[in-house]
Formats: C-alpha cells, sequence, structure tokens
C-alpha cells in the first residue's frame, strides 16, 4: 500500500511537469503572464483532482503517516485531515481556477462535500523542467452565519482569557498586599515591645507673677501712707511693688 501511494505521487507529479511543459509553450502568452488553452486547464483540474483523491485514501487508510515528514507532502495531508471533519463525505471534485506567470502558478479545485465545500489550493513554482509543487492546502467554505459565529466564539474566548487572568492578577495582589502588611505589622509591634517606656514629663509649674495694681493713685496713696508712717519726707527710699488684697477670716 505505501508503495503504491508514493507511485501515485510520483505519476502525479509527472503529470505536473509535462502540463507545465505544454503551458510554457504557448507563443500567444504574455511577458509575465501565461495563458492556458482550456485543454491546459481540464488537464492542471484532473491532475489536481487526482492528487486530492489519493491524498483521501492514504488518509482513510492510514497511510498518510509515511509522508508527515515530506516538506511538501506532510503538511498538506494534515491540512487537508484536519478539514475532513467539516467536509464530511467527499462527493464531487472540480476544477475551480488556475493562475500562472513564468515564476510560479496557482491551481484551485473545489471539494463538494456532504456538509460543507472546500478549496485546495496547490502553489507552484517554475523550473527548467516545469513547475514544481511547494504547497498545497486545503480551506473549508463556511457560511456566513457560520463565520460570524465563529467570530462571535472567538471574541468571547478571547474576552474571556482576559478578564480571568486579570481577576487573578488582582487577587494575587490583593494577597500580596495582605502578606506585606502582616508582616509590617508584626515588625512594628517588636519594636514597640522592646523599647522601653518613657518617663512621664514633669508637671509644667506656672510662674508666680506679681502684677502691680493699674490704679496708680492707689499706688501713691499707699507709698505716702508707709512715708508718714516711718517719719519720711518723701517717697525715694522705697518702691511699692505689689499689691496684695487682705484675706479677713
Amino acid at each position: 500500500m505505501k508503495k503504491w501511494l508514493i507511485t501515485t505521487l510520483l505519476v502525479i507529479a509527472c503529470v505536473f511537469g509535462l502540463v507545465a511543459c505544454g503551458s510554457s509553450d504557448n507563443s500567444n502568452a504574455a511577458p509575465s503572464e501565461v495563458e492556458l488553452t482550456e485543454e491546459q486547464k481540464q488537464q492542471w483540474f484532473d491532475s489536481a483532482s487526482q492528487f486530492v483523491l489519493s491524498m483521501h485514501d492514504a488518509v482513510q487508510s492510514g497511510q498518510a503517516e509515511a509522508q508527515m515528514d515530506d516538506p511538501v507532502y506532510g503538511p498538506a495531508f494534515t491540512s487537508w485531515q484536519n478539514a475532513l471533519e467539516d467536509i464530511g463525505e467527499v462527493q464531487n471534485i472540480e476544477g475551480k481556477s488556475t493562475s500562472f506567470t513564468k515564476k510560479e502558478g496557482i491551481v484551485t479545485v473545489t471539494v463538494k462535500g456532504s456538509r460543507h465545500d472546500a478549496d485546495v489550493v496547490f502553489t507552484m513554482e517554475s523550473s527548467d523542467e516545469g513547475y514544481k509543487v511547494t504547497g498545497i492546502t486545503t480551506n473549508v467554505e463556511y457560511s456566513m452565519s457560520e463565520k460570524i459565529q465563529q467570530a462571535a466564539l472567538n471574541t468571547l474566548l478571547g474576552m474571556g482569557t482576559t478578564f480571568t487572568v486579570l481577576v487573578l492578577l488582582a487577587l494575587v495582589i490583593a494577597l500580596f498586599g495582605k502578606i506585606v502588611g502582616g508582616a509590617s505589622n508584626r515588625t512594628t509591634q517588636k519594636k514597640s515591645a522592646a523599647a522601653p517606656a518613657a518617663a512621664p514629663a514633669p508637671a509644667a509649674v506656672a510662674p508666680v507673677e506679681e502684677e502691680l495694681a493699674d490704679d496708680m493713685e492707689l499706688v501713691a496713696v499707699i507709698a505716702a501712707a508707709v512715708a508718714a508712717y516711718e517719719g519720711k519726707q518723701s517717697t525715694d527710699g522705697f518702691v511699692v511693688r505689689s499689691i496684695r488684697k487682705a484675706r479677713r477670716k
């Protein structure tokens, strides 16, 4: 089975090369674009369709693993295998479009499936021996409602993931703040317990101030009475510094 698959792929590659040689001899082709006749286009479509059928049979029979290491056919088998679930049962393969220049070529065939249709795109590069296949990709065609639904699902998934990460980040920051704050409080308490008790501040002693009476006439009268009592003619020998009210019992 493995030998049959390799032989089929080689035959299809040879067909691609022969068709490419036929198309490059077209004298009416433009300098950059290569124009193909309807017969040449059909040959490209038939070769591409035959390859898709062989690839499908290889995947269904489990023979695709033998080609997974190939840089061209490995990704082609993987792309087809991933798209089969959406395509469903393969019903028909028909040509869709061709585009060739002197440097590269693109052939697209449409696979009709029981669930969805898909485009298989063959990308090629020009060489002296014809066009060589460099990539094969399977693109499933979804309806507009399915595309909108998928886009909405991707948006919700992205927003949900972002929101979840933000919530987790907020929780981590809150826990980190509590841990750091608790450690700081414990350090402060230890320092407070180790420090000696401060001595109480002494009570302030209010200064005793003696104020003279504002009534200067009263001062003069008292000074004259004291001078008369002492038998002096003037009050130069003493000074009245304060006047206190006597407390009578």
